[in-house]
């Protein structure tokens, strides 16, 4: 069961790894044809509606809420799963239709609500953009659909890679058009990406001979998953939202604050998707169909798995980040102060690194258990929470956007600590001691990590050419992953023999 785990997460982080590289790929070319200007503000606070919503109806509620369903109709026969699948689609269908139409029409108004500090003379472009680019919110919405059909079907690796199309569109659009579109360029490689993107799902789908078409029907089935859709498209709003706070309060921080939180986050997302979000996805489908007991096991080897990776990963983010930023961003139009604004980002989200991930993990064990109602009221309850503590530590204690990402770790620290206590009191799996155990282990274990990237870092930075830099980077690197290794082969961490075995 264990190695099954492993396996299966290891084949999902290497796609998620791929496509990461190839997404920061894609960042490095936004920002050095853009740099971090009012021009990149408008396109990230375009792109954050359609992606925000598919964050809340495809990978949030919708997935969340089918893939369990879908699993538990495999375990009776493949027709009655592919034809749960195919009345499924068609209300999947009609709801990205009417999203998308209503989207087209709200666009100025959108625009409005989540960035109202937005320059008058950037609001008309912002909006040309978001029209632009609502196509997506259908498109990759089907891909989230497809891809929870072929997680059901134990297949992780399409789902995973799928959005290295999106980012080689991206890449290869700004590229080519950018002298002629500007940032529009963006919103072609975002459309074109998209249909790729589904193009591949469909290919995957088709050598599993599981062709999926919408289906006329309103099984009781269905009813009952589309009923749990309704408190989970609430509880990821409610998250998604809390990411959109940053966007609202930054839109009134001098220019480029949007871009600092848009880039930094994307670091961050690096080791949260390939490790959190690969966890997610592999253990979704196998808890549905887990006893109370193979639950708990694969549960906590889920998060003793993301936790021996996440940690030293904050350690090195948070004192080598600024070289990282350095390498990656740091050409063409984007400056030196926009170097000091991402890193000062970049360490207030990797605080709440490992509590993003072990949100992740848990809210999707009490999906898989059927509950879907409770995690939305503790997202509800801290979203209010998020809001006055983004104030406080932007305004008051006048931190600007990197006070931002810090209320955002706050938030969802406090969001882990509710979530796993109610675990234990609500279904008897108590979680708590062993995540404890585990953090400090690989807490203390990831001190070599810190050392060694405070070293790489004044390294770093006393080099001037480029070639130095990048050895110095390769090096810091390397070395703080084998002393992180070798300090859990010397303290036997139970880690090694799993990812030997």
């Amino acid at each position: 069961m264990a190695k099954s785990v492993v396996k299966s997460s290891f084949i999902v982080s290497l796609s998620i790894l791929g496509s990461r590289v190839l997404g920061l790929a894609r960042d490095v070319t936004i920002a050095s044809l853009f740099g971090a200007t009012s021009l990149t503000d408008a396109f990230f606070v375009a792109f954050r509606i359609p992606n925000l919503l598919r964050r809340i109806f495809a990978e949030g509620a919708f997935s969340s809420a089918f893939t369990p369903a879908f699993s538990k109709k495999l375990n009776v026969s493949r027709e009655e799963a592919k034809r749960f699948a195919g009345e499924f689609f068609t209300v999947l269908l009609l709801s990205l239709s009417i999203t998308v139409v209503l989207g087209e029409i709200l666009s100025p108004l959108i625009i409005k609500l989540v960035a109202p500090g937005l320059p008058e003379k950037y609001f008309q472009l912002t909006v040309k953009l978001l029209r632009e680019m609502f196509p997506y919110i259908f498109l990759v919405s089907l891909v989230a659909f497809f891809g929870g059909v072929l997680n059901g079907l134990e297949h992780f690796f399409a789902p995973a890679f799928s959005t290295a199309f999106f980012n080689i569109s991206l890449i290869v659009f700004a590229l080519l058009l950018h002298r002629e579109l500007s940032v529009e360029a963006l919103a072609v490689g975002v459309v074109v990406g998209g249909t790729l993107q589904v193009l591949l799902q469909i290919v995957f789908l088709k050598r599993l001979n599981f062709q999926i078409k919408p289906l006329l029907g309103f099984s009781e089935d269905v009813k009952k998953t589309l009923k749990n859709t309704v408190p989970g498209i609430f509880g990821f709003a409610v998250r998604q939202f809390s990411m959109l706070i940053d966007t609202v309060l930054a839109s009134f921080l001098p220019s480029g604050a949007i871009s600092y939180l848009y880039y930094a986050n994307r670091f961050v997302q690096l080791p949260l998707g390939m490790f959190a979000v690969g966890l997610s996805q592999v253990l979704l489908p196998r808890l549905a169909k887990s006893s109370k007991k193979s639950f708990k096991e694969e549960l906590l080897l889920g998060l003793a798995l993301c936790s021996a990776v996440v940690i030293p990963a904050s350690f090195g983010l948070i004192f080598f980040g600024k070289p990282v930023v350095d390498i990656v961003f740091n050409h063409g139009s984007f400056k030196d102060s926009d170097l000091s604004g991402t890193y000062a980002v970049l360490v207030g989200y990797s605080v709440g690194l490992f509590f993003f991930s072990v949100e992740k993990i848990i809210t999707n064990a009490y999906y898989s258990l059927g509950e879907f109602r409770f995690p939305v009221t503790v997202s509800a309850v801290t979203l209010i929470f998020n809001f006055l503590a983004n104030l406080l530590f932007c305004f008051v204690l006048g931190l600007g956007a990197p006070g931002l990402a810090l209320g955002t770790s706050l938030t969802s620290f406090l969001n882990t600590l509710v979530l796993v206590k109610e675990l234990e009191k609500r279904y008897g799996i108590s979680v708590k001691g062993e995540l404890i155990k585990r953090a400090l282990s690989y807490t203390t274990s990831s001190v070599p990590v810190a050392i060694v990237s405070v070293v790489g870092t004044f390294t770093y930075f006393s080099f001037s050419g480029l070639p130095l830099k990048v050895a110095s980077i390769i090096l810091t690197i390397s070395v703080a992953v084998i002393l992180y290794a070798v300090t859990l082969l010397v303290r036997k961490d139970p880690i090694i023999g799993l990812i030997k075995g």
